[in-house]
């Protein structure tokens, strides 16, 4: 009896690592940076910056942007699904107009339907029903319609 309990005990909890395993790898993926109160005209122009600090690829095509209580699908637009070790990636609300603000920009780019709140809200990444990553920004930390963007310096978000 003793012998059967501990097989199932070591079957359970090699079950557990291994599954578990992809979910510590997509803790990589972070967002990096946020563009949510452009000047003048914000309407489709809005987009967060991710960042795979980590080593390995992250496939990337069947995670979500969470804003506003949704998870918004994303859909590639340019570049590859897949996030390389240290590569970034753009979650655009309109990718045509993202690309008119930044026509030098040539990575990948992901389209999503969003639109972020300007004096401030919750974001997360997230793949499946795990938040990979969550940033509770305001607009007191910097960047209210004056054409600059939060990014994440360190532990710090500067404008």
């Amino acid at each position: 009896m003793k012998k059967h309990f501990r097989s199932q005990s070591i079957l359970f909890l090699g079950t557990f690592v291994f599954f578990s395993l992809p979910i510590f790898c997509d803790a990589q993926v972070v967002i990096h940076e946020i563009m949510y109160d452009l000047d003048g005209s914000d309407t489709g122009r809005e987009w967060v910056e991710v960042y795979n600090i980590g080593g390995a690829s992250v496939d990337f095509l069947l995670w979500k942007f969470f804003e506003a209580n949704t998870n918004h699908g994303l859909t590639l637009h340019t570049g590859s699904g897949t996030i390389q070790g240290g590569g970034y990636a753009i979650i655009a609300d309109d990718p045509l107009k993202f690309l008119a603000d930044w026509p030098q920009f040539s990575g990948t780019i992901f389209d999503s339907s969003f639109s972020l709140n300007n004096s401030g809200e919750t974001i997360a990444l997230k793949n499946g029903e795990s938040v990979v990553d969550e940033v509770t920004y305001s607009s007191l930390w910097g960047a209210q319609d004056d054409g600059n963007s939060l990014q994440k310096s360190g532990t710090q978000w500067i404008a």
